[in-house]
């Protein structure tokens, strides 16, 4: 039986930004059907035996082209995983523009993984469709849940990182990952001040003072996932089955049920 790291649950749908580079655009999601709406998600139940069966504790609840966070049955969810999967631990991947708003579901989960493209508003308009900028210190002040900051490194807000790094370190914020974009080499060199302390799953990780940053490639990274996407599909690949076509099968990873 193949081991998994963790599971996405990932919703599809209308979003709060328009940022050109979401993985959401690419050809292989785009199809996918809007589940902002649905509660529980498809195939819900499904995803919940894959977890008992295969022993995963680790559960992020993130999106293809939308936030979680505009997903108005997110306290229901939360309570249905924790009572359908007892001890595991869940995490938030939102863009942090409703977290403020929705602070109390956000400390309902265990941590939160928020996107920052940067503190610019002029670097922000080129990287999510408009200026709005992540209010970090207070978002870290209300959190009481550790918040790891999530920065998508391209050619719009390569410079800004070391002053990303340094007011997130200032901030309080004690874990980052420095993406690179999907599928792409990694043409931005790693600030000069961040000293290399280890590895995860195939990414270096750096300390700056009291901030840990990892490079993060997830097409390279080691962990492996098992995803639940809008349609019900439940599938080993983050970005499905190439080729898939709307009659596909729902389950899509490469072993059979395991036989009681």
């Amino acid at each position: 039986m193949k081991a998994y790291d963790f599971a996405n649950i990932l919703f599809t749908g209308p979003c709060n930004l328009n940022c050109p580079h979401c993985i959401g655009r690419r050809p292989e999601l785009r199809g996918l059907p809007e589940n902002l709406h649905r509660f529980p998600p498809e195939n819900l139940e499904e995803l919940m035996e894959e977890l008992h069966r295969r022993g995963i504790r680790e559960i992020s609840v993130t999106g293809t082209n939308t936030d979680p966070q505009l997903y108005p049955y997110e306290r229901e969810l939360l309570a249905r995983l924790r009572r359908g999967v007892p001890g595991a631990r869940i995490s938030l991947h939102t863009n942090g523009v409703l977290a403020l708003e929705k602070m109390e579901t956000f400390n309902l989960y265990d941590r939160a993984a928020v996107s920052l493209p940067s503190f610019r508003p002029e670097t922000c308009r080129k990287m999510t469709g408009g200026s709005w900028t992540l209010p970090l210190e207070a978002i870290l002040e209300k959190a009481r849940v550790p918040v790891k900051i999530s920065v998508l490194v391209t050619e719009d807000n390569a410079e800004e990182v070391p002053e990303i790094l340094d007011r997130c370190e200032k901030g309080g914020v004690r874990r980052a990952a420095l993406r690179t974009l999907y599928g792409k080499v990694r043409l931005w060199k790693v600030p000069g001040d961040l000293e290399l302390v280890g590895d995860f799953a195939g990414s270096p990780v750096y300390r700056r003072g009291g901030l840990q940053a990892t490079v993060w490639d997830f097409s390279r990274s080691r962990l492996k996932c098992l995803n639940l996407f809008s349609d019900g599909s439940l599938s080993d690949d983050y970005l499905l089955v190439k080729g898939r076509s709307c009659g596909d099968s729902k389950r899509r990873f490469d072993d059979a049920p395991a036989k009681e």
